[in-house]
């Protein structure tokens, strides 16, 4: 079970030109696991009482955060 609420769950990127890099939140479980496993600077991983990381602050590189266009 997540620790926060689903309608309270988000995931948040914020890309900055001048140090080329993206910033990421998010307390959405899928996201925090591919965040932690891709993205190499994490700022702050924050855990509940058991050890579970239920929100996860980091930077990444372009080459670890892509968009790209659905169908």
């Amino acid at each position: 079970m997540a620790y926060y609420p689903r309608e309270d769950q988000e995931t948040l990127y914020s890309y900055d030109p001048v140090s080329d890099e993206w910033a990421v939140h998010s307390t959405y479980p899928p996201h925090i696991k591919a965040i932690l496993e891709r993205v190499g600077n994490i700022k702050l991983a924050h855990k509940d009482e058991d050890g579970k990381v239920i929100a996860v602050e980091g930077y990444g590189t372009k080459e670890q955060v892509r968009l790209y266009r659905g169908k």
